[in-house]
């Protein structure tokens, strides 16, 4: 609760502290964060992480369509419809049918 509290209060403060300011602060801050973006280190790192998100993009396609493909694989071979097996015919040295529990722990 108190977190609650103190996130609406620094809300609330911080509405009345940008609405002092006015528009021509807040477009002073947007110049100044434009400026900053722009500098070629800060785009020298925008694109590295471009590339590296690319490269790593490509890797992840990779990975998805063999997982599916595999995941797909399994699912269908789960579903076909397996072959009848013939039940085994009791023998002469059993004492009986095969199928039928004993009645000795009856």
């Amino acid at each position: 609760m108190k977190g609650k509290i103190a996130f609406v209060l620094g809300a609330a403060v911080g509405y009345v502290l940008g609405s002092r300011a006015g528009r021509q602060r807040y477009e002073q801050i947007k110049r100044g964060a434009q400026t900053v973006w722009n500098t070629e280190p800060v785009q020298k790192g925008v694109g590295a992480v471009k590339g590296a998100i690319d490269e790593r993009a490509d890797e992840m396609k990779a990975f998805i369509r063999r997982a599916s493909s595999d995941a797909f694989a399994n699912i269908a071979k789960q579903a076909a419809p397996q072959p009848q097996q013939k039940p085994e015919a009791a023998t002469p040295s059993s004492g009986g049918d095969a199928s039928k529990p004993s009645e000795a722990g009856a």
